[in-house]
């Protein structure tokens, strides 16, 4: 293993048992076994670490899941492979997900590049949502006036599973697959007259 690849496995470990601002570089270069020199070589300063954490995730994320989603042949099958796939991934890369969670609660102006990152990751996410709501659409497994917005209420229901499955404040069993049983129920033609699922919450239809 090169020295800026245990540097960030290092600051990975790290971050997500203590937290990005009590987190030093001095403690990142002793466990990663350089020299406090060297760690900064590789990285300007410690937000240039966690960028690059944030970065690498991100692109094996959407790498991944565009491979799966090559694989699907109908809308409604993508979707429920994206939400499969969150929770697979999640669950893999839990340190990553558990140091976004420790980061972004703190106030970042919408200039950081933290935050210019993780919304272009977000919007790629989205994008391949709506691609595949888009599929469905036109190979008829699936029905929605509103593809942006259905698409943006399903990334936030994906979100809402990864907050729920890391912090276990409650007893939530078998989230990802009740999600996909919703958006089936609410995608599938003749199921929901055409609506959006933001439309079924303001509704009430179950």
């Amino acid at each position: 293993m090169g020295r800026k690849q245990a540097i960030i496995e290092s600051a990975t470990r790290l971050f997500a048992q203590k937290g990005f601002a009590e987190t030093s570089t001095a403690e990142i270069a002793e466990d990663a076994g350089v020299a406090h020199g060297t760690l900064f070589y590789h990285f300007k300063n410690k937000r240039g670490i966690i960028h690059e954490i944030f970065s690498m995730a991100g692109e094996e994320y959407l790498h991944n899941l565009k491979n799966v989603l090559a694989r699907k042949t109908t809308g409604i099958a993508g979707i429920e492979a994206i939400i499969r796939f969150n929770e697979n991934f999640s669950r893999d890369h839990i340190q990553q997900i558990r140091i976004f969670q420790r980061f972004f609660p703190d106030p970042v102006e919408a200039s950081d590049p933290e935050t210019t990152l993780i919304a272009s990751l977000q919007q790629q996410v989205i994008g391949l949502i709506e691609k595949s709501l888009e599929t469905g659409l036109a190979d008829g497994s699936i029905a929605c006036k509103n593809i942006n917005e259905t698409a943006s209420v399903i990334h936030s229901l994906i979100f809402g599973i990864t907050h729920m499955n890391l912090t276990k404040a409650i007893n939530t069993p078998h989230l990802t697959e009740g999600a996909i049983a919703f958006c089936r129920r609410a995608l599938t033609p003749g199921e929901q007259n055409c609506q959006t699922v933001s439309n079924r919450f303001k509704t009430g239809d179950k």
